[in-house]
């Protein structure tokens, strides 16, 4: 019994402490986010590590405004306080539904209308009642309504990383308290901000947690989101961004031994701009970088999500066809070739650009190594160039 007593004397802490401890921890949180923002390179990560940081500000100028209820003018820790946590909070839903891919425009829309909702519901009901357990129950159902959309999202999202996943769970504990809060303040006319009880103080502790929580698993996200950025970069060539030359070799070894286990076919289209030298001769290197660029996109657009395609080096690309035979194969490099005969350049109108393709397709075998499909292919490439170029000739 006297053990019980201790933990639930671990829990009612004083509430007026822990919203102070709030606002500092917010405030430093603010900081250390800015920083990071500082240091953290131009891009769509550093919008939202600056919104990130600008709802902590707002949210540690929201609990010093409500520390100082009874101190300063009710205009400011009531309404202002209130209004600038529930705009904190807002912020930080934003950021929730940002960091999941393919968030739907709708669910942004969604936030604008619990944001409206919850200040004219608040402003309201304070006029009409001015109670603190009607204010405590509207502020918890309105920071309810405006987070639970964002985790649920977060939680459901097959793309969300584990960690992602476990803030979402962690957020839910919250909001599932904060929910049970607004229900008991409903009918318990005694209840004020600074009601010491257990489930007052319960909601602040896990309230405490959970900013600290939110905010380095923030920073985790950002952080891991920008290794992969780095990662996938170094795979991709910097001109083209499609795969270089070291990581389409290093997949493509996995290809040939998986093919070679399962006895199924391969394809290699060694592809080759032609007369590319004049290109950049008459038209300038900055147009022929266009063209590259442009003759990639073609062929990354007509290859299967399957298969592998990189600029090789210079005006030559390579691609593997997994599961593929000849025939198909020459189907393929005729669908790229005419695809980029057609295709328009606004700078100059004129200029017509055709590829030669080589073709070498055939089941991997222990005796050879990827390497022979590619010589095989380079041999195919230069009877295509030999023979007139703006063809397909395979082996």
């Amino acid at each position: 019994m006297e053990i019980l007593f201790k933990i639930l004397g671990i829990i009612n802490l004083d509430i007026k402490t822990m919203i102070g401890i709030l606002f500092w921890g917010n405030l430093a949180l603010a900081f250390l986010i800015l920083r990071y923002y500082l240091y953290h390179e131009a891009g769509n990560e550093k919008t939202l590590i600056k919104w990130f940081g600008i709802a902590k500000i707002l949210q540690a100028i929201a609990w010093f405004l409500l520390f100082m209820r009874g101190d300063i003018s009710d205009i400011f820790s009531v309404y202002f306080g209130n209004i600038l946590l529930f705009v904190g909070f807002y912020l930080d839903s934003l950021v929730i539904l940002k960091i999941n891919t393919k968030t739907k425009r709708l669910w942004f829309q969604l936030q604008i209308v619990w944001l409206a909702l919850s200040v004219i519901a608040f402003v309201f009901f304070e006029i009409w009642l001015g109670t603190g357990n009607i204010r405590i129950a509207i502020a918890s159902l309105s920071v309810f309504c405006i987070f639970v959309t964002p985790n649920l999202l977060n939680i459901t999202n097959k793309l969300s990383s584990r960690f992602q996943k476990f803030i979402g769970f962690t957020s839910l504990l919250f909001l599932l308290l904060l929910l049970m809060r607004a229900l008991s303040s409903l009918f318990n006319e005694d209840v004020s901000l600074f009601t010491n009880n257990v489930l007052q103080s319960g909601t602040f502790i896990l309230l405490f947690l959970l900013m600290f929580v939110n905010g380095m698993g923030f920073l985790l996200i950002m952080y891991e989101r920008s290794y992969e950025l780095v990662k996938m970069s170094s795979n991709l060539d910097p001109l083209t961004k499609i795969y270089n030359r070291r990581y389409f070799m290093n997949k493509a070894e996995a290809y040939y031994h998986r093919a070679l286990g399962e006895q199924k076919s391969l394809s290699f289209l060694f592809i080759d701009i032609d007369f590319f030298k004049k290109v950049n001769d008459t038209y300038g290197h900055l147009f022929g970088d266009e063209v590259l660029k442009m003759v990639a996109k073609a062929i990354s657009e007509n290859i299967r999500p399957l298969d592998l395609c990189c600029r090789f080096g210079g005006e030559e690309f390579l691609i593997l066809a997994h599961e593929t035979n000849n025939d198909q194969a020459v189907i393929i490099s005729n669908r790229i070739r005419e695809v980029i005969q057609k295709m328009v350049f606004l700078e100059n109108p004129e200029f017509k650009c055709t590829v030669s393709v080589g073709v070498y397709s055939g089941l991997p075998d222990s005796t050879q190594n990827i390497q022979h499909f590619i010589d095989n292919a380079d041999q195919a490439l230069y009877k295509a160039k030999e023979s007139g170029r703006n063809r397909v000739v395979s082996f």
